[in-house]
């Protein structure tokens, strides 16, 4: 056992204090009685006013002295050590992925992680280093080299599922670099998985799940003439047979229902027909509720629009065809000066050859044309000079772009295009639009210039190109939690809103490039909001749980596993046990003084 307040042993002065007290207490007590008998009493009051005789027999002074003793003990801070050797420094993972999300032996088992977490802490020494992690899709340090045990309790309270798909192993090196530093340590993992420990000392705290799980892991719809084919993929992943049914939805209207039998391990293939099309989104759910509740809903957004398909004509151009090809959103053909292909394209590129015969539909960005073309006029190769850029929504964000060009062609723009860029007055660069056509032009050689190696190019393209095709601000609209969702605004964007599905919203900067948003940690249905001006342009996002975090049965082979928390404890911090014990003898004081004495009053 230890003292971690030895000071507090000077308090047991008052010992001595006490006992000295009672002593020197007189007791008197009126009573009529014969004079006989008083000069009796006189004679054994003589015989027993010695010290010590007042403390024979006296209950109350014992139970008191007993409570200054175990009071003065609770204040050194008296630890007791356990089985565990005592550690200066202690590591604590805890696993926040979507398996732990599962039902435990009674609750969650981040939950009950989270528990056996606090009392491990409750248990160590005073003095304790605690560094806390978290392990989801990623791992972080919530806590480093703490000795406030309160500070760190707090924050393995504050910890949240992510729902998100993550491996615990992951942490490993973080572990093994904050344990390289220190000569005493401990770590102690809790998670539902296998942990490899390799050269570290540590200790898997198991949390074990009694409940058997049905996942949906796959949602997904074709169009079928005016109406859609969904399908739906379920599996049981427990040891027993398990019927369900599988409820789809359209929006939050009940479409249609199928039952299900799955028998262990098994996967099946649900089809419902002619589901109407008009709705944002659908999404299956399962009725019967299981051993994790996040994997029973899967959720799905009609499609919206399709990748736009871009056809860059040109012999070489090497910093264009780099750019086009980085966005992902887009379907990128190429072909040679003089081929025309017969497919219809969102966007056609001209890079120097302009065709006889432009394209009648689809919108159209000229490179560097060498002859006019009927929407704009065309001069003979000048010398260049310094770029001016022209505020527009396709120069947003390169307002500060500082570039040459060697050798230009002016171009004439007509009255209903905008003027993007000049060098001396002289216009090279715009974009318009045209009875429904969009259309642009760029009136000088990339490889003239030296603006393909500034970081303002590639956002320059990609805005030039949003505003021609009107471009998808994403490449894909279903997620897993904990996925970040990458999101391409149009160019115009004045402010970018995200709602997740409890209706919070978050507001994201516009400016280019625009981070990811990673905040999906809920499973549902997202909204994307771009406001241009006074309009608003909405998309919706399925964010789903992974498939791969819904097997939460017992591993069977968990190795280094230790499975009672208790075995993880450093000791036992003894002042709180001690101040009940005090607690108590007060009250057992007090009700034996009024038996004595009570009748008294």
């Amino acid at each position: 056992m230890k003292l971690f307040s030895p000071m507090a042993l000077w308090f047991l002065i008052l010992i001595p204090i006490l006992i000295l007290l009672y002593i020197l207490k007189q007791r008197f007590e009126e009573r009529q009685v014969p004079s006989l008998y008083l000069w009796q009493q006189i004679l054994m009051d003589t015989e027993a006013t010695s010290p010590f005789q007042k403390l024979k027999r006296n209950i109350l002074f014992l139970i008191q002295l007993l409570a200054v003793l175990l009071g003065i003990l609770a204040l050194t801070n008296p630890f007791l050590q356990l089985k565990n050797k005592e550690y200066e420094n202690v590591i604590i993972v805890v696993d926040t992925s979507g398996s732990m999300s599962g039902i435990g032996e009674k609750d969650t088992k981040l939950i009950e992680a989270k528990k056996k977490a606090e009392d491990l802490v409750d248990s160590l020494a005073y003095g304790s280093k605690i560094t806390l992690i978290t392990a989801g899709n990623k791992c972080k340090v919530e806590i480093s080299n703490s000795q406030d045990k309160k500070e760190v309790i707090n924050k393995i309270r504050s910890i949240d599922a992510t729902n998100s798909a993550g491996n615990i192993d992951d942490a490993f090196s973080l572990v093994k670099a904050i344990a390289d530093q220190h000569e005493s340590y401990k770590v102690t993992y809790f998670s539902d998985k296998a942990v490899e420990f390799k050269e570290l000392n540590a200790e898997l705290i198991y949390m074990k799940s009694n409940m058997d799980n049905v996942s949906l892991d796959y949602i997904a719809d074709s169009l079928n003439e005016d109406q859609l084919k969904v399908l739906v993929r379920a599996t049981n992943r427990g040891k027993k047979d398990k019927t369900s049914e599988i409820c789809l939805y359209g929006g939050e209207e009940l479409i249609s229902v199928k039952d299900i039998d799955l028998s262990p391990g098994e996967t099946k293939t649900i089809y419902f027909d002619n589901v109407p099309r008009d709705k944002e989104y659908i999404y299956a759910e399962l009725t019967e509720k299981d051993g994790l509740l996040e994997d029973n809903i899967i959720y799905s957004v009609i499609k919206q629009k399709d990748r736009r398909r871009i056809l860059l004509t040109m012999e070489k151009n090497f910093f264009l065809e780099k750019v086009l090809s980085a966005m992902k959103d887009v379907e990128l053909y190429k072909t040679i000066s003089g081929d025309s292909p017969e497919d219809q394209f969102d966007l056609y590129i001209f890079d120097t050859s302009i065709p006889n015969k432009l394209p009648e539909e689809g919108n159209l960005l000229f490179i560097n044309p060498d002859k006019d073309s009927k929407f704009f006029k065309v001069a003979s190769e000048a010398q260049g000079g310094k770029a001016e850029i022209v505020a527009h929504g396709v120069t947003k964000y390169i307002e500060n772009s500082d570039f040459v060009i060697a050798k230009l062609r002016e171009l004439q723009p007509p009255y209903w295009a905008n003027p993007l860029m000049k060098v001396k007055e002289k216009n090279i660069a715009f974009v318009g639009e045209k009875n429904g056509q969009k259309i642009g032009a760029i009136g000088f050689d990339f490889h003239n210039s030296d603006f393909p190696l500034t970081a303002e190019f590639p956002i320059f393209i990609n805005n030039f190109v949003s505003y021609l095709v009107d471009r998808d601000s994403f490449a894909t609209t279903q997620f897993e939690c904990g996925n970040p969702i990458e999101i391409n605004p149009l160019p115009e964007t004045e402010k970018l809103l995200v709602t997740n599905p409890k209706r919070k919203v978050f507001e994201l900067s516009s400016e280019f490039p625009v981070k990811p948003f990673e905040e999906t940690y809920t499973p549902g249905i997202y909204e994307v909001t771009q406001k241009i001006g006074k309009k608003e342009n909405s998309r919706l996002l399925s964010v789903n749980f992974p498939v791969s975090e819904s097997a939460i049965s017992n591993q069977e082979r968990v190795v280094n596993m230790v499975n009672n928390s208790a075995n993880s404890k450093g000791g036992l911090n003894l002042a709180t046990y001690l101040i009940t014990a005090v607690i108590l003898l007060l009250v057992l004081e007090w009700i034996i003084y009024l038996r004595l004495y009570g009748s008294r009053y």
